[in-house]
C-alpha cells in the first residue's frame, strides 16, 4: 500500500516544472503551465486545465477524455479529477497541494479489473525546479480501500482486497554535490488489512486459496542518494512525445542520452519498516508476530554493486496443528535473517546494452549479446555472499550464525568461513530424545551429539563450530575434518 500512496503524492509534482518564476498569476504563465503538464500527460483536450486565481493557479488533471479513447479497446478507466493549487515562491519554488477524496477504476475484460478509493486525501510541498522533485512535502491519507481482481486463464482467478486506516507521509529533498538528489521518505501506517482470495481450479484439482494479513501499525523509511529525479522527467516527457515506434526510432539517440544521463539511476538506496501486532490467518491456522521487522539496502547501476535484505520476527506464534505437541518447544519464538551481497559490477553491463541496442530491430539487441555480460557482471568471475548475524530463538535455546563465502563461475566449489554459536543444546536434546518412535529422529539425535563433541565452549557457556571451505571440496569444522571422524 505505501507504495500506492507515494505514487499518489508523486505524480501530479513530477508534472508541475517551469523554467520561469513570476509573482503574480496570469493568463500567460497559465497557458506555459498548461504546456509543462501537457509534455508529461500529453496534449489530449481537456486533460489539463490550468486557470489563473489571485497569486495561485489551480490546475485540474481528468483523465476522462484519456479514458474515453481507451473504451474502445474495451478497457474502461475513470477517475476523480485531481485538482491542484499551485503558487509560484520564486526562485524556481512553487507551493504545490491537493485535498479532496480520490476514487480510481480501471477494468480490462478478461485480465483485470481494480479500484482504488481514498476518503481523505491532503498533501502539500515545495517542488523545487533545479532538483525536479519536492524540496519537502507531507501528507496524510485516511480510510483507503484497494479491491483488486486478477484473471489469468492458466491460473484461474485472484481477489485482492486492502485497507489502511490511516497513513502519515513526509519527503525531503536536497542537491546532491554529485549530481542527482538526496531524498528522504518516512511513512506511518495505522489499522493495515489484506485479503486475497483464489478461486482453485475443480479440473486440475487445485483447492481455493485465501490469505488474510492484518498489522496494527507500522513505520516505513526510505532513503535515496543521487536520486536522478529530473532524468526521469525526462525520460517520461520522452514517451509521451514519441509514441509510436517510428517516432522513438527516428529520436533514438535523444532517447539512448536520456538513459545513460539517468545512470546510476541512484547512488544508493535502502530502507527499514516495522510492523506491529501482525497477524496471518492461512488455511491451515494463524500466524502471529508480535512484530515484523525488514529492511533493504542497495547500490545503484554502479560498479561495486551491493545489495542487503533483512527481515526479524519476534514474538512468533505458528498454528497448533503445525506442530505435534512434543515439538511445541522446539518451536521458534524470534527469528532474525541479514544476507548480502556484493562483488558484482552492474554499470559496465548497463552501458553495454546501451551501446548495443537499436530499437529499430527485433530483437533490439543482437543475438546471443546476452553472454557477453557475465563476465562484465563479474569482473572477478566470483561474487561475495555475506550471513550478517542471523539467529533463531526461543525460552529453551538460541542459536546464532554469521560468515563469508565466495563463489561464481571462477570458483565452481564456493570458498568461505562461518562462526555457528549455540546454547541449550542439552534441553533441545532431551526433548528429541523423548518424543514418539514415530517420529524418526533417532538420527536427529545423533547428529547433536555429534555436533557438541565438536564444538568448543565459549566463556559465557555457549558452545562454538568454526566451520571453513577452502574451495577444495574440504570442509573443516573447528579444525577438524568431519569425514575422518570414527
Amino acid at each position: 500500500m505505501k507504495h500506492r500512496a507515494s505514487l499518489l503524492l508523486s505524480i501530479p509534482l513530477l508534472f508541475s516544472v517551469s523554467q520561469t518564476a513570476l509573482a503574480a498569476a496570469t493568463a500567460e504563465e497559465a497557458t506555459r503551465l498548461k504546456g509543462v503538464f501537457e509534455a508529461y500527460l500529453g496534449a489530449t483536450e481537456d486533460v489539463v486545465t490550468v486557470e489563473p486565481d489571485g497569486e495561485d493557479y489551480n490546475v485540474t488533471l481528468d483523465i476522462s477524455p484519456i479514458a474515453a479513447k481507451a473504451a474502445a479497446s474495451g478497457t474502461t478507466l475513470s477517475m476523480t479529477p485531481i485538482e491542484l493549487t499551485l503558487t509560484d515562491k520564486g526562485d524556481g519554488k512553487w507551493d504545490v497541494s491537493q485535498d479532496g477524496p480520490v476514487e480510481f477504476n480501471m477494468k480490462a475484460p478478461d485480465a483485470v479489473s481494480a479500484n482504488v478509493k481514498l476518503e481523505t486525501y491532503q498533501w502539500d510541498g515545495v517542488f523545487n525546479e533545479k532538483l525536479g522533485t519536492f524540496e519537502s512535502a507531507s501528507g496524510e491519507m485516511k480510510n483507503a480501500t484497494v479491491t483488486e481482481s486478477i484473471i489469468d486463464p492458466a491460473k484461474g482467478k485472484m481477489d485482492v482486497s486492502a485497507t489502511l486506516k490511516n497513513v502519515k507521509i513526509e519527503q525531503t529533498a536536497v542537491a546532491n554535490p554529485n549530481g542527482g538528489v538526496d531524498v528522504i521518505a518516512k511513512y506511518e501506517i495505522d489499522g493495515f488489512s489484506e485479503t486475497v482470495n483464489g478461486a482453485g481450479d475443480a479440473a486440475s484439482g487445485k483447492p481455493p486459496f485465501n490469505l488474510v494479513m492484518t498489522a496494527a501499525s507500522g513505520n516505513y523509511d526510505t532513503s535515496a542518494k543521487g536520486y536522478k529525479a529530473k532524468s526521469l522527467l525526462d525520460l517520461m516527457s520522452f514517451v509521451i512525445s514519441h509514441q509510436s515506434k517510428e517516432a522513438a526510432v527516428k529520436d533514438q539517440a535523444g532517447l539512448k542520452a536520456i538513459l545513460s544521463n539517468m545512470l546510476p539511476f541512484f547512488d544508493s538506496a535502502n530502507g527499514t519498516g516495522t510492523f506491529k501486532t501482525v497477524s496471518v490467518a492461512t488455511p491451515i491456522g494463524p500466524i502471529g508476530m508480535d512484530s515484523l521487522a525488514v529492511g533493504v539496502d542497495m547500490n545503484g547501476i554502479v560498479k561495486d554493486g551491493k545489495l542487503r535484505e533483512s527481515f526479524s520476527i519476534t514474538g512468533l506464534a505458528v498454528p497448533p496443528a503445525v506442530v505435534p505437541p512434543w515439538a511445541v518447544q522446539l518451536v521458534p519464538k524470534n527469528v532474525t535473517f541479514d544476507i548480502q551481497g556484493s562483488g558484482f559490477d552492474l554499470a559496465t553491463p548497463a552501458q553495454a546494452i546501451l551501446a548495443a541496442l537499436d530499437i529499430a530491430k527485433d530483437p533490439p539487441l543482437p543475438a546471443g549479446f546476452e553472454n557477453t555480460l557475465m563476465p562484465t557482471l563479474l569482473p572477478k568471475g566470483t561474487a561475495d555472499i555475506g550471513l550478517n548475524p542471523t539467529t533463531i530463538s526461543n525460552d529453551i535455546y538460541s542459536v546464532s550464525a554469521e560468515g563469508t563465502m565466495t563463489a561464481g563461475p571462477a570458483n565452481p566449489i564456493p570458498s568461505g568461513k562461518a562462526t555457528v554459536k549455540a546454547k541449550g543444546l542439552d534441553e533441545v536434546l532431551k526433548i528429541i530424545q523423548a518424543a514418539p518412535p514415530e517420529a524418526g529422529l533417532n538420527q536427529g539425535s545423533a547428529v547433536i551429539v555429534v555436533a557438541k563433541g565438536m564444538a568448543k565452549t565459549d566463556a559465557d557457556g555457549s558452545l562454538s563450530w568454526i566451520i571453513e571451505s577452502a574451495g577444495d571440496g574440504k570442509v573443516l569444522v573447528n579444525g577438524i575434518d568431519p569425514t575422518k571422524m570414527q
